[in-house]
């Protein structure tokens, strides 16, 4: 059997086995690439708070968390995020719940209006990563998820191969690069097949290739190993955990630095901050000291690249601890941007739209991918004008 033929039926094989899956993974994808912008939509009015004049006066942090809780019985504050922007609200949450957002000025609460968004999503992103499998991360929709994944990208590859013309010209290139809208039947959707997928190939790769090592064990350490490194046992966001440093000892009678002193200090050591957020209110009474826990955000459109998480000393405010993106290893740098070249957040707004147009050109390659192999087997064998087979179409 000739190569070619090889290729082709390898691309069709793949193609048929995995297809429903990927229109699957492909359709929730679009959904979920835009959770961030769709959440802040929700809440863009509660959100927002009356900007003050400079001599407003902020109540103080600790005073605020027992407004809140107080005023909402069961509402226990575990942390806060605080914004540089004077019109947005702070943002309180509790264990599992928020965010709330409150007026620094007056301690005036609004409740987020997207929760009911945020479930939807996340059902959206359980059927995207195991096609909603109640067993999650262990059960056979991940594994099957998984496979198609690597199947994709064997469809992606075969498909490259197959779409190179066997003479070149522009008689040849023209079906294959433009929309033909005089096809009919299998020419069209010859058509269709070849010219979405030669413009979405290059991100359809990045997506496909990325999602492996999304998926797989294996795939996850063949980023680290190709590094030079050994992966991290975790492969969410634990993997990017770095041990705290240790409080130095304070000297007798030191008293902990008010929380609004220490946001400020935080604030001081990075002034180009959006956001600061204290991750855990610190435990009134224990014998360990910890450092205080932050986390600040930088303008920077990939959500790993702007986050610094920072360890500061709560008796002095010095930073002990923080961990830029840069001073990550080449190995998990690597796996990181995969995250976010899998979503198209790597690039911001931009990187999502091109990535869910991308998503939604798999769903014309699906469809006439289908439409093809129905056609091969089980359809009448007849011409359409102009044919697949003539010099203006080449067929695999």
């Amino acid at each position: 059997m000739p190569f070619r033929k090889i290729i082709f039926w390898l691309h069709l094989i793949a193609g048929l086995i995995a297809g429903a899956v990927i229109a699957v993974m492909s359709v929730t994808g679009i959904g979920i690439a835009f959770e961030e912008e769709i959440l802040k939509w929700f809440d863009r009015k509660v959100s927002r708070i009356e900007v003050r004049p400079a001599s407003g006066e902020k109540l103080p942090l600790m005073e605020l968390k027992q407004r809140v809780e107080s005023a909402r019985p069961g509402f226990r504050v575990t942390s806060v995020v605080i914004h540089r922007d004077p019109t947005l609200a702070w943002e309180f949450h509790a264990d599992g719940d928020g965010p709330l957002y409150v007026d620094p000025y007056s301690g005036a609460t609004n409740d987020t209006r997207s929760h009911g968004a945020h479930e939807v999503i996340h059902k959206l992103e359980e059927w995207h990563r195991w096609l909603g499998d109640k067993d999650g991360q262990a059960s056979v929709g991940r594994l099957v998820t998984g496979v198609s994944n690597l199947m994709f990208v064997v469809v992606c590859v075969s498909g490259l191969y197959l779409w190179f013309p066997r003479s070149w010209g522009r008689r040849a290139l023209r079906p294959l690069v433009g929309l033909k809208f005089g096809y009919k039947g299998k020419a069209r959707d010859f058509n269709l097949h070849n010219v979405f997928g030669f413009w979405s190939l290059p991100v359809l790769l990045v997506l496909g290739g990325t999602a492996v090592a999304i998926s797989f064990e294996w795939g996850h350490r063949l980023v680290f190993t190709v590094a030079g490194e050994e992966a991290p046992k975790s492969r969410n966001y634990g993997m990017m955990f770095v041990p705290p440093p240790v409080v130095p000892v304070p000297s007798e009678g030191a008293a902990r630095l008010p929380l609004d002193e220490a946001f400020a200090r935080v604030a001081t050591a990075f002034p180009d901050w959006k956001s600061i957020s204290l991750e855990q209110f610190p435990a009134v009474s224990g014998p360990a000291i910890e450092p205080l826990d932050f986390g600040v955000t930088l303008p920077d459109h990939m959500p790993s690249r702007a986050y610094i998480p920072v360890k500061s000393d709560p008796f002095t405010g010095g930073i002990l601890q923080a961990v830029r993106f840069q001073d990550r290893s080449p190995g998990l740098q690597a796996r990181v941007w995969m995250r976010f070249l899998h979503t198209g957040g790597a690039f911001g707004l931009p990187g999502k739209i091109i990535a869910s147009l991308a998503c939604a050109a798999s769903l014309v390659l699906v469809w006439t991918g289908f439409a093809l192999s129905w056609r091969r087997f089980f359809g009448k064998r007849r011409r359409s004008v102009p044919s697949a087979s003539s010099p203006d179409f080449p067929s695999p």
